[in-house]
């Protein structure tokens, strides 16, 4: 787990995170190195280079999705490229079981 303390809501818990590469994709490509974090209300990436970028893309009326290397949160795609720190796979398995699909 990543020493980072990001803000979180009041029922809010840090479920799992990774550290690597991430494509986003919500119209335009962008790509980070930085932080994901999973928790049971959203996706927080965090990333420090060049520029600083946050960003939440939050469960609660989205639909939510999984495929090989990607997560889908309503008209968003985070696509993992290349990990340095975290399981892909756990993280993988907590996003899906997370019950949020409307």
């Amino acid at each position: 787990m990543m020493n980072r303390r990001i803000p979180l809501q009041q029922d809010e818990n840090v479920l799992s995170a990774l550290t690597g590469l991430f494509e986003i994709f919500d119209g335009i490509q962008n790509v980070y190195f930085g932080e994901l974090f999973l928790t049971n209300k959203r996706l927080y990436i965090v990333s420090k280079n060049l520029i600083n970028v946050e960003e939440s893309l939050w469960f609660e009326g989205e639909m939510r999705d999984i495929g090989h290397s990607a997560l889908i949160v309503g008209e968003h795609q985070i696509t993992v490229r290349w990990i340095c720190r975290g399981n892909l796979l756990t993280f993988r398995k907590m996003f899906q079981q997370l019950n949020v699909n409307v």
